[in-house]
Order: structure tokens, then sequence, then C-alpha cells
């Protein structure tokens, strides 16, 4: 089997881990056993396709960072990130680039001040 599908389930426990979600929190979300959720992250099971999509989607996770992880631009974090920016509309955008303008000055400023 290809190694990264035998890396998926350390993939989907640094992703929940990454948004403080439990395995429990997880089942709850996708309606997943948790008993499921342990075995797929301890790579004792592979998820069926139904159940897979279930978890990537309430983890924001994609596809892409299980069988292309090689090819990650961005971390788990970052990808959840731009998601969310894509969902905003161009008003909220434009005011989070103000914010995010501004939260990079301040903390080179801050730095400086060290």
């Amino acid at each position: 089997m290809h190694d990264n599908v035998t890396k998926m389930g350390g993939i989907i426990r640094a992703a929940r881990e990454a948004r403080g979600m439990t395995q429990a929190a997880l089942s709850q979300k996708t309606n997943i056993a948790t008993r499921t959720i342990m075995d797929i992250e301890n790579d004792k099971r592979h998820p069926t396709y139904e159940v897979f999509f279930k978890i990537i989607r309430a983890l924001d996770l994609s596809a892409d960072q299980i069988f292309w992880p090689e090819k990650a631009e961005y971390t788990p974090e970052q990808e959840q990130m731009i998601r969310a920016i894509l969902s905003c509309n161009e008003r909220d955008r434009a005011v989070l680039m103000d914010v995010v303008r501004a939260f990079v000055w301040a903390t080179k400023n801050d730095s400086n001040l060290k």
C-alpha cells in the first residue's frame, strides 16, 4: 500500500489536534464512532470514502494534505485560514487585510523595541 495511506492516521490526528478537537468531539461532529476514529488515527483501519469525506470536511482538511503531503505548500492551519478568508465577502476581506497589516506592523515594531 502507498506510504501516504499508512500515514493517513497521523495526518488526521495532527489536523484534529491542531484544531483543539478531541476524538469525541470529532466523533460527535461527524456521527462516526469514537472507536472508528481512534482506529483510523492509529492506522488500524482505513476509512471508507464516506467516513473519509466526513472527517476531512469536519477538520477543514484538504485531501491533498493526505495524499500529497510532500507537495503541501501550507500547514493545515494555513489551509484553514485561507479557506476562511475565501469564504468572506469582499468587504470583510478588505477589513481582514487591514487588520493583518496592522498586526504585522505592530509585531515588527514591537520586536524592534526589544
